[in-house]
C-alpha cells in the first residue's frame, strides 16, 4: 500500500534554464526575428544583384544528325579552373535552352549530354551582361570552335534518370554522403537526414542499385564516404514490374549510389568511439564487404547521449534527440534521457542475372529515463480546478528485425517476388506519478500518487507477394498481389494507486489493479489486375480485390479496493472481436493526351463490406453488410495535378468498449460498441516545378478530407463528489486540412562563393468533437511551422548557416464556452552554424540556437541560448581524427510542451539532456583485395 510520495528527481539535466535568460513576450521577441531574418534576407539579395551585374547569359538550340529538336538534353556550365558545377538546365521539346546568371570573365566549359548522342563540349568567356547565342548545335558533328570528346558530363540525363558525376563536386575530406548530396543541384538535404528532390521527399537510398539497410536513408548518407562515389543517380522508382506508367507524378524517388571501380571489390569502413563529463559515451563500427554480385555490411552503435543515427557529425544533428533548436523526437521514444545499443547486418547477392535476393537483420535495445513535471486547468462552467502533477519513468525496449527479399526474373516478360520481414519487440515500463487538485485558489479536490508498470511482448510477420506477366502478342499485363500481416501482442500491467477525494466522503481509496491482455490483428489482402493497352498513350486497368481482416481482443482483470484479497473483474473486460471483409471490382482509364502535356486518370469501384462484431455474450453481436460506389479521378498539366477520391473506413477499433466499468470507484467507462462506417472524400491539389533557368526549385500541395461521421470524447463530472463518466460517442462530421510547400534557390556564384537558401513549411488543421457536462464543442486543432536556412560557403571550406524558424499549435474552439479555452503555443528559434576546415589542420563546427518558448499557462516565455562545437584533427594521413565535442555549452537547453484536452489546458517540462563535453577518435579503413 502506497502512502508516502513518490519523490520527483532533482536531476541535474531538469534544471529551468538560468535566471539570467531574459525572459520577452511573444511580440518582443518577434520584431529582432524578423529584422534579422530580413537583413539576412536583404544582404543575399544584394549580394545576387551585385553577382548579376557580373553575369552573362547562354542560350541556343540542340538538334540531332538529322537536324530533330533533341528534348530533354543536359546543359551545364561548369568553372575550368576547380570543375565545380555553376549551373544546369535542360532543353525543352524544340531544344532550346537559356543558362542565366552565369559569372562573367570566368574560364568556362559548356557541356552537353545526351543519351543518344555524344557529348558535347566548348570552352566559354563571357563579359559582363552578355548574351551569347550559341545558336544551333548539332550533337553528332562539328562545328565552329566546338571539340567533342569521350568526356563524362558533369550532370546528365539518362533516359528518366538524372546522374550526378560526383567528381565534379569538391567536398571537404572525410566528407560523407550527406555532404555531397547538399552541393548536387535540385536536392536538398534537411537537418534530420531527409532528402528532397525537387520538392519530392526520397524514399531510399541505393548502393550499385541493392538495397542498403533500407529501413533509415541516413545509415547510407551519414556513414558511407562520399569518396567512395563515382556517380549520384535520382530514379523515378517504377520498380521491375512492366507496367506502364503514364503519370509519373507520384512514384517515390530513389536515389543510387554507383561506387567508383575500386570500391566494387572492396573492404572499408570506420570504427569510433568517445567518452565525456556526466558518464556520456558513444561508439560504434560500420564494416563493408563489396564482391561484385555480393554485398555484406555489418553496423553497430551504443550511446547514452540520445542519438538515433549512426552519425560522427554534430553540425546537424545537435548530438541527440528533443533538444530545444532541434524539436524532434526519436523513433519508438519516450523521451527523456536514452541509452540505445543497436547491431546490424545487411546482405545482399545475386544469383545469376534472374535471381536476386537480400538478406537483413538488426537488434535494438533502447532504455529510456523520463522526469517531467507540470500543471493543467479544468473549467466546469463557474468551477476552475487546478492539478499539478510528477511523472517519472523507465521504459526499456528490446527489439529483433529480419527481413528478407527474394525476386526472380525467368524472362523478360515476368517475374515473381517475396518480401517478408518478422519482428520481435519486448517492452517492460515501469512509471510513477503523483497528483494534486485543488478548486479555484484553496479548496482541496484530490491527492494521489501511483505506481504502475507493464511488460508487453510483440510478434508481427509480413509478407508482400507479387507476381506478373505480359503477354507478348496481346501486350496485355497480369499481375497478381498477396499481402499479409499477422501482430500478435500479449501485455501484463499491474497499477497501485493511493488517492485521497475530499469531495467523494473525504474518503481514501487504496487500489491495486492486475490486468493481463491479449491482441491479435490479422489482415490478408488479395489483389488481381489486367492492364490493357488501348493505344499507345492509352491504358485501361480493370481489376479485383478481397481483403480479410480480424481484430481480437481478450483482458482477465484482477482487483483489489481497500482489502488485501484480490477479486475477479472479468465482468468489466473489454473482450471484443472485430471480422471485417471487402470484396472491391473496380476500372480504371489512365490516358496521357495533347503531346503528353495533360495525363489523366479515372475510375470507380464497387465495395461489399461486411462487418461482424463479436462480444463474448457481454453484449448483443452485430453483423451487416454496407455497398459504396467509390470514384476517383486526376489531371496533371504543367507541373499542376488535382485528385479526388472517395473511400470507407472501419470505425477504430480502439473504440470499440464492450461493456460499462465502474473498475475505479470515482469514474465510471461507458459501453460504445457501435460506430457507423466512416466515408471520408479527399481532393488534393499540387504544384511542382523546377526553374533550370534561374536555379530554383519550387514544390507546394493542400489536401482537404471531409467525413461524413466521427466519434467524440465525452466526460460528465459531477462538481458536487468529483464523480465523473467517460466514453466514446457518434457524432457529425469533421474535416482536416494539410498544406505543404518548399522552395530552394541557389544564388549565382562569385568564384569561390556559393550561396543557397531554403523555405519549408508546412501546416495541419484537423476538428473534433468533445462534450463535457452535456455540452458540445467542436475543437480545431492545428499546428504548424515555418524554417528558412541560407547556406553561404567560402571555398568549401568556410560555411556559414543561418537559419530561422517559427512554430505554431493550439486549439480554438468552435462555440465560445466558460468550458472550453482556447490556447496557442508560438516557438520562435534563430540561429546559424558555422563551420571551418584546414584551420592549421583542424576543423571547426559550432551552432548557436537562440529558441523562444513559452514556460507556463500564464503565457510566461523564457529565452534559450543553445551553444554547441566541435572541433576535429586528422591523424594517421587522414585515416583517423581526433574529435572534442561541447553540447549545450551553457547549460540551458530545455524540453517543454503546452496544449489542450477537451475542458483542459495543460503544460509540462520534460526531462532533456544538457550540458556535456566529450574526446572521441574515429578511424577509416579501405582494403583491396589483390587480383
Amino acid at each position: 500500500m502506497l502512502r508516502k510520495i513518490v519523490p520527483f528527481s532533482k536531476n541535474v539535466y531538469s534544471q529551468s534554464p538560468s535566471k539570467t535568460c531574459v525572459t520577452l513576450s511573444t511580440q518582443l521577441i518577434t520584431v529582432p526575428i524578423i529584422v534579422n531574418v530580413l537583413l539576412i534576407i536583404i544582404g543575399c539579395l544584394g549580394w545576387s544583384a551585385t553577382l548579376y551585374a557580373q553575369t552573362g547569359t547562354i542560350n541556343g538550340i540542340i538538334v540531332d544528325a538529322g537536324d530533330e529538336p533533341l528534348a530533354k538534353a543536359t546543359v551545364s556550365i561548369v568553372r575550368a579552373t576547380d570543375s565545380t558545377v555553376l549551373s544546369y538546365t535542360l532543353s525543352d521539346d524544340r531544344g532550346r535552352f537559356d543558362l542565366v546568371r552565369i559569372p562573367a570573365r570566368s574560364e568556362l566549359l559548356l557541356y552537353i549530354t545526351h543519351i543518344n548522342s555524344e557529348p558535347y563540349r566548348q570552352k566559354v568567356t563571357l563579359e559582363p551582361k552578355e548574351k551569347r547565342n550559341l545558336d544551333t548545335i548539332r550533337m553528332a558533328g562539328q562545328q565552329l570552335d566546338e571539340v567533342v570528346v569521350n568526356h563524362v558530363a558533369p550532370i546528365r540525363m539518362n533516359g528518366d534518370t538524372l546522374e550526378y558525376k560526383a567528381d565534379y563536386f569538391k567536398t571537404r575530406p572525410n566528407a560523407n554522403v550527406e555532404e555531397l548530396l547538399q552541393l548536387l543541384p535540385g536536392l536538398q538535404v534537411n537537418g534530420d537526414g531527409t532528402i528532397y528532390y525537387q520538392g519530392r521527399q526520397v524514399s531510399g537510398i541505393r548502393v550499385n542499385n541493392k538495397d542498403f539497410f533500407a529501413q533509415d536513408i541516413t545509415l547510407a548518407t551519414r556513414n558511407l564516404d562520399a569518396s567512395l562515389v563515382d556517380v549520384v543517380q535520382v530514379i523515378k522508382d517504377k520498380g521491375e514490374s512492366k507496367r506502364e506508367i503514364l503519370d509519373d507524378t507520384d512514384l517515390p524517388i530513389v536515389i543510387n549510389l554507383k561506387t567508383k571501380k575500386e570500391f566494387v571489390k572492396a573492404d572499408f569502413g570506420k570504427f569510433y568511439g568517445s567518452g565525456g563529463t556526466r558518464e556520456r559515451y558513444e561508439a560504434g563500427a560500420l564494416v563493408n564487404t563489396f564482391r561484385d554480385t555480393l554485398q555484406i555490411s555489418f553496423i553497430g552503435y551504443g550511446n547514452n547521449i540520445s542519438r538515433q543515427g549512426f552519425d560522427y557529425s554534430e553540425l546537424r544533428q545537435y548530438g541527440g534527440m528533443a533538444r530545444a533548436e532541434a524539436g524532434g523526437t526519436s523513433y519508438y521514444s519516450y523521451g527523456g534521457l536514452q541509452h540505445k545499443i543497436s547491431l546490424g547486418i545487411n546482405a545482399n547477392y545475386d544469383i545469376g542475372k534472374k535471381l536476386k535476393t537480400n538478406l537483413m537483420y538488426t537488434f535494438e535495445k533502447q532504455d529510456d529515463i523520463t522526469e517531467s513535471n507540470g500543471n493543467s486547468t479544468s473549467f466546469y462552467d463557474a468551477i476552475t480546478e487546478f492539478s499539478a502533477n510528477q511523472n517519472s519513468g523507465t521504459y526499456i525496449n528490446n527489439s529483433h528485425k529480419i527481413r528478407t527479399f527474394i525476386r526472380y526474373r525467368p524472362d523478360t516478360t515476368s517475374m515473381v517476388s517475396l518480401d517478408g520481414t518478422i519482428d520481435f519487440r519486448q517492452n517492460t515500463n515501469d512509471s510513477w506519478y503523483t497528483v494534486n487538485t485543488i478548486r479555484e485558489s484553496s479548496n482541496p479536490v484530490q491527492d494521489g500518487e501511483s505506481e504502475s508498470g507493464s511488460k508487453t511482448h510483440r510478434t508481427n510477420f509480413r509478407y508482400n507477394l507479387y507476381g506478373e506477366k505480359k503477354l507478348r502478342h496481346a501486350n496485355i499485363l497480369l499481375s497478381f498481389r498477396q499481402t499479409g500481416n499477422r501482430q500478435q501482442s500479449t501485455n501484463r500491467n499491474h497499477n497501485n494507486s493511493w488517492n485521497h477525494y475530499y469531495l467523494f466522503n473525504d474518503s481514501t481509496v487504496d487500489q491495486s489493479t492486475l490486468r493481463y491482455s491479449n491482441g491479435n490483428t490479422t489482415d490478408i489482402n488479395n489483389h488481381v489486375n489486367i492492364q490493357i493497352p488501348v493505344r499507345k498513350q492509352i491504358n485501361w486497368d480493370w481489376y479485383a480485390r478481397y481483403n480479410w481482416q480480424q481484430n481480437q481482443n481478450l483482458e482477465d482483470i484482477n482487483n483489489r479496493i481497500n482489502v488485501d484479497e484480490y477479486t475477479n473483474r472479468n465482468d468489466v473486460a473489454n473482450n471484443k472481436q472485430g471480422t471485417f471483409d471487402f470484396t472491391y471490382v473496380g476500372t480504371k482509364l489512365n490516358a496521357s493526351i495533347f503531346n503528353k502535356k495533360v495525363k489523366l486518370s479515372a475510375g470507380t469501384e464497387w465495395l461489399s463490406l461486411g462487418r461482424t462484431y463479436h462480444y463474448y455474450d457481454q453484449t448483443a453481436d452485430l453483423k451487416d453488410r454496407h455497398y459504396y460506389w467509390l470514384p476517383n479521378a486526376s489531371v496533371t498539366y504543367a507541373g499542376i495535378t488535382a485528385s479526388y477520391n472517395k473511400s470507407v473506413q472501419l470505425p477504430g477499433f480502439y473504440a470499440i468498449v464492450a461493456v460499462n466499468s465502474n473498475l475505479y470507484p470515482t469514474s465510471i467507462t461507458l459501453a460504445s460498441p457501435y460506430f457507423d462506417n466512416q466515408m471520408e472524400q479527399s481532393m488534393q491539389l499540387r504544384y511542382q516545378k523546377n526553374f533550370s533557368k534561374i536555379n530554383l526549385s519550387f514544390s507546394s500541395s493542400i489536401s482537404y478530407s471531409r467525413y461524413d461521421n466521427s466519434i467524440g470524447y465525452q466526460r460528465t463530472y459531477d462538481i458536487e463528489n468529483s464523480q465523473s463518466t467517460n466514453g466514446q460517442y457518434q457524432t457529425a462530421g469533421n474535416d482536416q486540412i494539410y498544406m505543404y510547400g518548399h522552395l530552394s534557390k541557389r544564388f549565382a556564384t562569385k568564384k569561390d562563393w556559393q550561396i543557397s537558401m531554403n523555405l519549408n513549411g508546412y501546416s495541419s488543421i484537423s476538428s473534433s468533437y468533445s462534450m463535457v457536462n452535456g455540452e458540445e464543442n467542436r475543437g480545431n486543432r492545428g499546428y504548424g511551422n515555418i524554417q528558412s536556412t541560407i547556406n553561404l560557403s567560402y571555398k568549401n571550406n568556410i560555411i556559414l548557416i543561418p537559419t530561422y524558424s517559427i512554430g505554431i499549435s493550439g486549439t480554438r474552439y468552435a462555440w465560445p464556452s466558460e468550458n472550453f479555452r482556447d490556447i496557442s503555443n508560438i516557438r520562435h528559434s534563430i540561429g546559424t552554424g558555422f563551420r571551418v576546415d584546414n584551420l592549421a589542420k583542424f576543423r571547426l563546427e559550432t551552432s548557436y540556437t537562440l529558441q523562444n518558448q513559452p514556460q507556463s499557462l500564464r503565457k510566461d516565455r523564457t529565452n534559450l541560448h543553445v551553444v554547441n562545437a566541435s572541433l576535429y584533427y586528422p591523424l594517421l594521413q587522414r585515416k583517423g581524427e581526433l574529435k572534442f565535442t561541447a553540447f549545450d555549452i551553457l547549460n540551458q537547453n530545455q524540453n517543454v510542451n503546452l496544449g489542450s484536452s477537451g475542458n483542459a489546458n495543460y503544460y509540462s517540462e520534460q526531462l532533456t539532456l544538457r550540458q556535456y563535453f566529450m574526446l572521441g577518435l574515429v578511424f577509416k579503413f579501405l582494403t583491396t583485395p589483390s587480383k
